[in-house]
């Protein structure tokens, strides 16, 4: 057995034991000794990956890492760290796996920095800055300096990682990456948690069947830990053991947020939409006498309307434990709950079937943008993706961007598991495009398509290089308002009022789009030409569905479509709040007196 090896070389085998093929990232010297251990190898498994900027580098490993597994990423010191500190951050609030390689400058040149005073490329001047910025936002973080010592480092970041299922940073100084340290021995595993409890799963599966025996209309909510801990096979066999048994008029059925779209597939005979649960909400879909129980749910902002909305009928397992009404249990594998609770269920239900009786929301799932579908023929939000809905297939991923676009996104029906992407937790604008170059090497069998507003393409546009560059073929619909849409929504909603409340002085400016809100006009056939692709522009429902066909009929070639959007349309779910919301700008002046609460 091997007694020895080089840094490099010891990191090089514990991603390839993990099962990492992708490294994204753009080059630096201080990275050069790993990604060239990498090269010389022609048997490993891992593709380097360059990118346009850190920032698509970040945001195409996350995508990566969120639809297929562990991803690496790799920068140079503090110039390439600060500008990927975003992505990181949005992956570790998401916990997806990321990997971050920071190559930092030699010991030398810190000797040198430290006694002689001269400053370096790429340094402040304090030798920690980088990896103090990653503490609190990785499971892990390692500056290594000493050969001998980075092997437990690397492999401490790396369980931390696994564990988690979080990012984790590795700083490695440029001078150890040929220098010689222990050989590893063994593979890294993750054993089952120690600190789970066989007693606390039975107590949080009992308080859950009492709370749906007590609110017998039941309604799951599927959350995204299914799909980040591979659950959703045990969630769907949960829901057949229990169902069986019930007729079909008292199925208990689930919904899914934003957050954890498609992570079952919406196909599932099951599946009843997916939803913001807000409290109103909740009150609309299961009344006084249901209850809405979160199987890996988080209660993020765009999942609840921003909304605490634990209470009495609600039952939450997420995060390692299980919140029931106002008692919480811990230590609770979420694997083990849906397990104990299918079998309590169809006990319980075999027992008394009417105990729990469930039910149906079809009812409920009225097209907010029916309206509209009646409107000219000129392209909005809900138009747009009543449009898009049956076109998408089984081999399409769709990556949507925060903003209007994912507002108006939620409510169609993807038809597969796992195809549907979107950063609902961060809300990092301009995740989309990039991210898309990620999930497309996961997937190099689907199509990526890609929605998003014209703001957020600003941000990375250079993600289409990078899909040059690796021979994809997505797609990519721009909504193009003119506008900064949804911070203008937040701030004063009345232009996206039909019509606008007029209104005097002083307050004259709440009555169209503010100057900030305005983007630069682009010229986006010209751009997708420039990286590649073929751009077209559509600004109506018959233009739309020749370019529909016309991708189909490609299905090699990359597109950048123009969708052009009225600069105040908004999607269906907020043109039914408008009326009755108040912007922040529109509290306290003469229209908006202060206190109302709407």
């Amino acid at each position: 057995m091997q007694e020895t090896t080089t840094v490099a070389d010891y990191l090089k085998l514990r991603l390839e034991q993990l099962g990492v093929e992708q490294l994204f990232g753009v080059a630096g010297n201080y990275t050069a000794g790993f990604l060239d251990t990498i090269l010389s190898d022609p048997k490993s498994p891992i593709t380097i990956s360059g990118n346009a900027n850190e920032l698509c580098a970040g945001y195409a490993a996350d995508g990566y890492a969120r639809t297929r597994g562990i991803c690496a990423t790799y920068v140079t010191y503090s110039v390439g760290a600060f500008s990927i500190l975003n992505t990181i951050a949005g992956s570790f609030t998401e916990q997806v796996p990321v990997l971050l390689i920071n190559g930092a400058p030699t010991n030398k040149e810190y000797a040198t920095e430290r006694h002689a005073g001269l400053l370096y490329s790429h340094t402040t001047g304090y030798q920690k800055v980088d990896i103090h910025m990653f503490r609190p936002i990785t499971a892990a973080a390692e500056r290594i300096i000493d050969a001998r010592q980075a092997p437990y480092q690397i492999d401490s970041a790396l369980m931390a990682l696994l564990t988690q299922q979080r990012p984790a940073y590795l700083e490695i100084a440029e001078d150890l990456w040929r220098a010689q340290c222990p050989a590893p021995h063994r593979e890294l595993k993750v054993d089952a948690p120690a600190s789970v409890t066989v007693s606390s799963v039975k107590q949080a599966v009992q308080a859950t069947v009492e709370l749906m025996r007590t609110k017998p209309k039941p309604l799951f909510w599927a959350g995204v830990e299914l799909q980040r801990q591979g659950l959703q096979a045990e969630f769907e066999q949960m829901l057949e053991q229990v169902n069986r048994q019930l007729p079909a008029e008292r199925e208990i059925r689930f919904v899914t947020s934003a957050l954890s779209k498609s992570v079952i597939s919406e196909g599932n005979p099951y599946f009843e939409g997916s939803y913001t649960l807000s409290e109103a909400e909740i009150s609309k879909l299961v009344g006084d006498d249901g209850c809405i129980v979160g199987i890996g749910a988080w209660t993020i902002g765009k999942d609840t309307g921003d909304e605490n909305i634990r209470g009495d009928n609600i039952a939450l397992a997420a995060q390692g434990g299980v919140l029931c009404g106002a008692d919480y249990y811990a230590s609770v594998e979420l694997g083990s709950f849906i397990r104990e609770l299918g079998a309590a269920l169809a006990e319980s239900v075999a027992a008394d079937t009417s105990a729990v009786t469930g039910l149906r929301l079809a009812d409920k799932l009225a097209t907010a943008s029916a309206a509209e579908a009646a409107a000219p023929d000129t392209l909005g939000y809900d138009r747009f993706f009543q449009a898009l809905e049956p076109w998408l297939s089984e081999e399409d991923i769709l990556v949507v961007d925060a903003g209007f676009p994912l507002l108006a996104a939620q409510p169609i029906r993807v038809p597969a598991a796992d195809s549907f992407v979107a950063q609902a937790a961060w809300l990092s604008i301009g995740y989309s495009v990039a991210a898309a170059t990620g999930v497309k090497c996961a997937h190099p069998d689907k199509r990526v398509v890609v929605t998003v507003g014209d703001g957020a393409f600003h941000e990375t546009c250079q993600a289409l290089s990078d899909q040059l560059a690796y021979g994809h073929n997505t797609v990519v619909f721009v909504l193009a308002n003119g506008i900064y849409g949804v911070e203008q929504y937040i701030v004063n909603p009345n232009p996206f009022r039909k019509p606008p409340d007029e209104y005097g002085p002083p307050n004259t400016i709440l009555n169209k789009p503010y100057a900030y809100n305005q983007l630069p006009a682009w010229n986006f056939d010209r751009l997708a030409e420039a990286f590649g692709g073929l751009g077209r522009t559509v600004g109506s429902a018959d233009e739309l569905a020749q370019v529909l066909v016309e991708i189909r009929e490609k299905p090699q070639d990359r597109f950048l479509v123009t969708i052009q959007v009225p600069e105040t349309d908004i999607p269906g779910a907020l043109r039914q709040a408008v009326d009755h919301t108040v912007g922040e700008d529109e509290v306290g002046n003469d229209y908006w007196p202060p206190g109302d609460v709407f």
